[in-house]
């Protein structure tokens, strides 16, 4: 309860600001603890304005990347929550996941958007965007704390990912779920070399790789999520068609 106008105004724009940093499209009722996201408001909205600025420029340069950045967040937020994970934990994981393919500004326009399969060199150069992504993100203190989870997107549970080869619950928990949610949004999202695969196909994918690629735990929360009909797909802006390939035996995130 407001004791006066100014009070209820101050409440109302605490709780407009709460639901625009947490999604937005949503109604939500004032609460106390809300307080101490009111002191920190200004800085959120500041750091968010600064990530999609820097996500801006990517899809300046490549459209897939932005798009993608940002259904990766939304599954990589969804697992972490069901998961149980922190508020804090779950939102390093949002700001991480739109941050994650940064570095893919470094990376020549020539491979970013090649139409053919990559050669092995160019696969080489790609993987290059992890160190480039860090290096930018390093000029931006307000965002140290997402870098374990960018570097350790592409590790794997069996330790035989990039950049660091680590293993299992080495993994940072954040790189764990991002990993996930980058692999199924590659298979499923039409790319410059192959046509998008089936939601079927790629939550076949997660489970048959859940104990080499993917946190087993995790893996099976995300497919429980997708099978229960609890997470909504989003298509890729490019997606024209619902034919799925079958002349893509493999990707490459």
């Amino acid at each position: 309860m407001a004791l006066d106008d100014k009070e209820l105004l101050s409440k109302a724009n605490t709780a407009l600001r709460f639901a625009k940093l947490n999604g937005k499209n949503q109604s939500v009722i004032y609460s106390e603890e809300m307080n101490d996201f009111k002191m920190n408001g200004a800085n959120d909205e500041m750091n968010m304005a600064t990530i999609y600025a820097l996500t801006a420029a990517i899809d300046a340069k490549d459209h897939y990347t932005f798009g993608h950045s940002q259904r990766v967040a939304k599954y990589a937020v969804a697992i972490a929550t069901e998961a149980k994970a922190s508020a804090d934990e779950i939102e390093l994981i949002r700001q991480a996941s739109l941050l994650h393919d940064i570095g893919k500004i470094g990376i020549p326009e020539s491979i970013l958007t090649k139409y053919t399969r990559l050669t092995d060199d160019e696969y080489e150069t790609m993987k290059k965007h992890v160190d480039m992504s860090i290096t930018i993100i390093k000029y931006l203190p307000a965002f140290s704390h997402v870098i374990p989870a960018v570097v350790g997107h592409h590790e794997r549970w069996d330790g035989k990912g990039y950049p660091r080869r680590i293993k299992g619950e080495n993994i940072p928990f954040s790189a764990r779920c991002i990993a996930i949610a980058d692999a199924f949004d590659a298979i499923t999202s039409d790319r410059h070399y192959k046509t998008y695969l089936s939601v079927e196909y790629a939550v076949d994918e997660i489970e048959r790789n859940a104990g080499t690629q993917f946190d087993p735990n995790l893996a099976a929360i995300f497919v429980q999520l997708l099978r229960e009909g609890k997470m909504i797909i989003e298509p890729s802006r490019s997606n024209v068609s619902n034919a799925t390939s079958t002349a893509i035996n493999q990707w490459k995130a």
